[in-house]
């Protein structure tokens, strides 16, 4: 089976190609030139250089390709051109990955763009399954994890904005992947959108917590207002605290996900925060 990965250099989209590469697929990626392709041409990975705004190097990369993996995020506006030219080549199948800030109440425009191309994708002919994560973390490619725990690695105090109890709900890279794969096998998940989150969701607090348990640390936790904590984030950023201002209004909004449906049709069987932090810790 012939499938492109859009989005194979980032983060997830290298987890994807890891698995489709452990099966029968004959991978083909879509990748912007300058993109860190070392790792794919090793692994004997098709690559077309491109970029999604570009109608004809997508047609060329979809050439023959019966599932779609566009890991790439719906966020930049490239949709319109994605589902166009996946309808003109005749894809079996799509799957699209979003992300549950779609959720947000804060009017971001990445926001508006992706549920944009969510209804554009669902009014699309193709036969579809859109998946939203939550915050991705498992391995030092990550953007939020990570930089949590190389900041309490470093540094004893940690500010924590309001009571830290707002909930979240992160989720292991390697159980999206998997999902992202399933989701192309399921005849279920045609037509349906799934949130993939983590096993439960944890406050800050614990999450913090749970970081300090497995380096074997302990800190300081300054609890400060929304406001201060944003005043905070962007000046303790350069220094490693992996949040920024927006974040921080983020991080106060709770994050919990039914994965129910995803159990059901994706047999989606994510791990604990604990678990995740476990396979994460061992790159340190």
């Amino acid at each position: 089976m012939r499938s492109l990965v859009t989005g194979a250099t980032g983060f997830t989209g290298e987890q994807v190609v890891r698995k489709l590469l452990q099966s029968a697929h004959e991978v083909v990626t879509f990748a912007r030139p300058g993109s860190r392709m070392d790792w794919l041409r090793e692994q004997g990975v098709s690559i077309v250089q491109g970029d999604l705004g570009d109608m004809a190097s997508l047609q060329a990369a979809l050439h023959d390709v019966e599932v779609l993996f566009n890991v790439a995020s719906l966020g930049f506006g490239h949709a319109e051109n994605i589902v166009a030219a996946a309808e003109a080549a005749g894809v079996r199948r799509a799957v699209f990955v979003s992300t549950t800030a779609v959720f947000t109440s804060l009017q971001a425009v990445s926001k508006v763009r992706r549920l944009k191309a969510e209804r554009l994708i669902q009014s699309s002919q193709l036969r579809y399954t859109i998946l939203r994560p939550t915050m991705i973390y498992g391995t030092p490619r990550d953007r939020n994890i990570w930089r949590l725990i190389n900041y309490i690695r470093r540094w004893p105090v940690i500010p924590v904005m309001g009571d830290g109890m707002a909930l979240q709900q992160p989720v292991y890279v390697g159980d999206v992947a998997e999902a992202i794969i399933q989701a192309a096998r399921s005849d279920q998940a045609i037509g349906h959108i799934y949130n993939l989150a983590g096993a439960a969701p944890l406050s800050v607090l614990d999450l913090i917590d749970t970081v300090c348990r497995h380096l074997r640390r302990s800190v300081i936790k300054l609890h400060v207002s929304i406001s201060a904590a944003q005043m905070l984030a962007r000046l303790l950023y350069p220094f490693g605290l992996p949040l920024t201002a927006e974040q921080v209004k983020r991080l106060n909004e709770d994050k919990v996900f039914d994965i129910s449906p995803a159990r059901s049709d994706l047999c989606y069987t994510p791990l604990s925060f604990s678990e995740g932090l476990t396979r994460e810790m061992a790159y340190l």
